[in-house]
């Protein structure tokens, strides 16, 4: 069979009038939908051809300069979608001459996941006997009550008390039936003991099987493949989790990188530490992390203790996250689906990642200050402030680039992920939110995942800087100031790190490593 127990590999094959550069994969976890569905080999997908690991592998070792991307998607894509998503990025990247030649090879990685709505048909026979015995009492109880003759002059209170008694009890199960309609948590289930393994495993097989160079020393950074993501909605979730699975948290550097916290991002000692962190296996080593919107909470930039971001932010070596303020699949489904799991006692703490809003001017800036972040209503500073936390000039949060898409356009003026237009921003007051969302449900404009659908500017971001990294795509665009001028022109909000940072940041490991004993 041409794939194997875990994994189905298909090879893109690009129509003749094409020029394709860029080889292309889709491999797909073979987990069913269901626990109890039987396994079954899904259609060939068009365009592709069915392959094996094996092919990946040998593409990567013919590459002079050898890349591997991945991407992963998020959650409510069912395979249909998945396709189209990835058929689009494959296309993309073909588009962009700057990224020819350059040894990228891509993979379009899909985990279990479908559509909002699906699993109606399977709620009565999947749900416990005892959350039906509830549901149907209660409404048997109202049936009987109200539709029964009159017993005695208090009939009609008690008809009151015991129908509001009873509608209460069937609001449980009723909305444990809705939550499971809009399939986010059964996505979850899949991303965490699907996704996330069956990715860790893809890597662990193309690692095995990549042969080593002769002579080359085990240790040495020569030679190895760089290995870079993208990560959108909960595919981000999928992807940090896999590598923190993938590197060795018991090793004396890793161990270090969490003791110390924040180090030098500029130095040439910080990059050669991060570059001894970032080997993966016997092949790889872990480049660049680009999150897309990621379904993740935002506290991860306010806690100082380990979590998963910052156990993958150690081991790569640069990280970008591109959001939008008016992501309302995020900042409504998510947070309201995440409200009585998420430990929080706010809903100030209960926003995600992919809504962090940068308070610059459109255009590029390297002022990144806890201040120019905002998430809600408040910016970094104040949440930091309001935790009692420990201020410093440096956090883990300036370990990213921040990309901020709420006012983006395309080259023909309409607005890549809101409704925004030349010269405008989308009205983001609370009644703006319902606005957004509702031209999301009519399908006006994709809030989630209109970074991907169509050519602008941000589309090209995201896969220049996880093909060839921010520096290589800053110096095709002639410079930081020339890309400070791209972006204003299509009005994205984008800040950086810069040397006063960096320098702050020297400042306090010497600090620490001054007072350590």
């Amino acid at each position: 069979m041409a794939h194997d127990k875990q994994l189905a590999v298909y090879e893109v094959t690009p129509p003749p009038a094409a020029r394709a550069f860029t080889p292309a994969f889709f491999v797909e976890s073979t987990a069913p939908d269901n626990i109890d569905d039987k396994e079954s080999v899904l259609p060939t997908p068009d365009n592709c051809k069915v392959s094996e690991l094996e092919k990946i592998v040998e593409t990567l070792a013919n590459q002079k300069d050898p890349k591997l991307l991945i991407t992963v998607h998020g959650f409510n894509t069912p395979r249909k979608k998945v396709l189209e998503t990835f058929k689009e990025s494959f296309i993309a990247l073909n588009d962009d001459a700057a990224l020819e030649n350059r040894g990228l090879v891509c993979i379009g990685y899909r985990w279990p996941s479908e559509a909002m709505g699906t699993p109606w048909r399977s709620g009565l026979n999947a749900a416990p006997l005892f959350l039906l015995g509830i549901l149907f009492v209660s409404l048997a109880a109202v049936y009987l009550v109200n539709f029964s003759f009159e017993i005695c002059d208090w009939w009609k209170l008690t008809r009151v008390v015991v129908t509001a008694v009873t509608a209460a009890m069937a609001v449980i199960p009723l909305t444990l039936f809705g939550l499971r309609l809009i399939v986010y948590f059964r996505d979850g289930f899949r991303a965490t003991n699907y996704g996330v393994p069956d990715l860790v495993n893809l890597i662990r097989e193309i690692d095995d099987r990549l042969p080593k160079r002769p002579g080359e020393d085990p240790d040495d950074l020569i030679g190895r493949v760089d290995l870079s993501f993208i990560g959108h909605s909960m595919g981000g979730f999928v992807v940090t989790n896999a590598v923190r699975i993938l590197s060795d948290v018991f090793s004396p550097l890793a161990i270090a990188a969490m003791r110390h916290g924040p180090e030098t991002l500029g130095s040439e000692e910080e990059r050669g530490r991060r570059e001894l962190r970032s080997k993966i296996g016997k092949n790889f080593i872990l480049r660049r992390l680009v999150l897309v919107s990621p379904d993740i909470p935002s506290e991860v930039l306010l806690l100082g203790r380990s979590n998963a971001l910052h156990s993958s932010l150690i081991r790569f070596q640069e990280a970008h996250l591109f959001s939008n303020e008016g992501d309302e699949v995020l900042r409504d489904i998510s947070t309201a689906a995440n409200f009585f799991s998420l430990p929080t006692k706010s809903r100030r703490f209960g926003y995600r990642l992919g809504n962090v809003g940068v308070l610059t001017g459109w255009g590029l800036s390297e002022q990144l200050t806890l201040g120019n972040l905002r998430v809600g209503a408040r910016t970094l500073y104040e949440l930091y402030a309001e935790l009692d936390a420990v201020q410093s000039e440096e956090s883990f949060a300036q370990r990213l680039t921040y990309f901020d898409c709420t006012d983006s356009i395309d080259a023909e003026g309409r607005g890549v992920v809101t409704d925004a237009a030349p010269g405008a921003s989308p009205n983001l007051s609370w009644l703006g939110h319902l606005r957004l969302l509702w031209v999301y449900v009519r399908g006006e404009v994709d809030v989630h995942s209109g970074y991907f659908l169509k050519p602008s500017l941000v589309r090209e971001l995201i896969y220049r800087f996880a093909a060839i990294g921010y520096g290589d795509a800053e110096r095709l665009y002639g410079g930081l100031g020339a890309l400070s001028t791209e972006c204003e022109k299509y009005q994205i909000k984008a800040l950086k790190p810069g040397q006063r940072s960096v320098a702050a940041a020297a400042a306090a490991e010497d600090a620490k490593a001054a007072a350590s004993p």
